[in-house]
């Protein structure tokens, strides 16, 4: 049974996480010296070769799980269009709490020394570049390239031709533009959208490709959760060696601490406060009324820590809410893959969190370009279960940080992926009562390029 196998997972994920606790401070405190850099370095290189591992599935999984999700909503018809508001609303709400949050919380600065391990990162802006280099980003010029860099723009100091000056009229200096290193995910999933809109278009003759899509997504989904199910040995070989470079473990787990806080208030104000708030105003009904008959869904939720596995007993509740079944078999998968508030959430905090611990300083464009680039990044987590520290990993590494700072969200994904993935429930489960509340029953989803819709009988836990 796929939960058996997910708790599973679990328990040798925790037993990792726990393992490497302990490993790490008997070797900081037995060892007579402290270690060096290099030292450091080659006891965490198992660690990095699963990093890695998990990086070079991303892509693949990304673009094809969003083509895949862009061509069903693009066929949908009004369906689509009704989901498609809800979806970019929530998720809107989502993100503008979850910054709110991280940006007066600063769970990263609990107990913060200085990390003289942190590297340095220093340039001069203007807010609109931030602005504008977010719209070239997204508009890529060059798809290859955006698969190892992104657009930035650099302002050179007239008078000693460097970025570094402290000249006060910054407005003044020449405007050039540099390729730093990183994925550019804006700029790939704006494409994979266009595609997937496209092959919707040309109905019948887009189906092959739609078809390579949909093999090469499930083909990513399983090698990376086949590489998911070996974290207890990545997390045994990195969580040692960021206790080996701390200065401050008591401080470190502390700032973890209020951040599992901070995510779990935003969860809940998102689920319980702004999600039904939604659905209240557009529908006038009450949200608790659907949210009271979902149990079995929300334990799933728990259970699994995956939005896919969780479908079958998801549509089986609506049914017995007598939500629109065209709505909910759309509504449902797709919501799977492309409704991800609660992964955008977690992963937005998360990488404020790493940024704010570094001591790095981000302005408020820089923060909500942040805050984009996440929620931009989860439409591929593709329901898998701790898909949100996965795609993190692409986050930070377009902001140049480097990934092993994910090594401290692994410590606590396990727990805080069970109620993110329940929040996402709540996304779906609202967001189709809401769309059946303004769908006809006799409604239909266009049928001129039909796709296979996700039924009970060919899904399974």
């Amino acid at each position: 049974m796929k939960v058996s196998s997910e708790n599973r997972s679990t328990i040798f994920i925790l037993m990792g996480v726990t393992s490497g606790f302990i490993l790490g401070i008997i070797l900081k405190h037995l060892t007579p010296q402290p270690w060096t850099d290099r030292q450091i370095m080659y006891f965490q290189f198992p660690g990095e070769l699963f990093l890695r591992s998990i990086n070079c599935v991303i892509l693949p999984l990304i673009v094809s799980s969003i083509v895949s999700a862009t061509c069903r909503v693009s066929t949908s018809g009004s369906i689509g269009i009704k989901a498609l508001i809800y979806y970019l609303v929530t998720t809107t709400l989502g993100i503008t709490l979850c910054v709110l949050l991280a940006v007066t919380i600063r769970p990263g600065e609990f107990h913060k020394i200085e990390n003289h391990g942190a590297f340095n990162y220093s340039r001069r802006f203007v807010t609109t570049d931030t602005f504008l280099d977010l719209i070239r980003n997204l508009v890529t010029d060059n798809l290859v390239a955006s698969c190892l860099n992104q657009y930035q723009t650099v302002l050179i100091n007239r008078e000693n031709g460097t970025d570094s000056s402290n000249s006060s009229d910054i407005y003044t200096w020449v405007i050039s533009h540099k390729d730093t290193p990183g994925t550019n995910v804006l700029g790939l999933v704006a494409f994979s959208l266009l595609l997937g809109v496209a092959i919707g278009e040309i109905k019948e003759q887009g189906k092959p490709l739609l078809d390579f899509c949909n093999g090469l997504s499930e083909v990513s989904m399983r090698v990376m959760d086949s590489l998911i199910s070996i974290v207890p040995i990545g997390v045994l070989f990195l969580i040692p060696g960021k206790i080996l470079q701390s200065e401050d473990i008591g401080g470190m787990i502390s700032r973890l601490g209020i951040y599992v806080g901070t995510v779990f208030l935003g969860l809940a104000i998102h689920g319980l406060m702004i999600l039904p708030f939604v659905y209240f105003v557009c529908t006038r009904k009450s949200p608790f009324a659907v949210l009271s008959k979902i149990g079995p869904a929300i334990i799933t939720a728990i259970g699994t820590s995956s939005s896919t596995a969780t479908i079958p007993v998801t549509l089986k509740c609506l049914d017995e809410l007598k939500v629109n079944q065209k709505v909910s078999r759309f509504m449902v998968p797709i919501g799977a893959t492309i409704n991800m508030d609660g992964i955008a959430l977690y992963e937005t905090v998360g990488a404020l969190f790493i940024i704010q611990m570094r001591g790095l300083e981000f302005s408020l464009a820089g923060t909500i370009a942040i805050a984009i680039t996440c929620t931009v990044s989860c439409i591929g987590a593709a329901g898998l279960p701790s898909g949100g520290y996965v795609m993190l990993i692409v986050v930070l590494q377009s902001l140049g940080i480097p990934a092993e700072d994910v090594t401290l969200i692994i410590t606590i994904d396990s727990l805080v992926d069970r109620v993110r993935t329940t929040v996402n429930i709540i996304a779906d489960v609202l967001g189709a009562s809401l769309v059946s509340h303004f769908t006809e029953p006799d409604e239909e989803i266009n049928e001129e390029f039909e796709i296979e819709p996700l039924s009970l009988e060919n899904t399974k836990l």
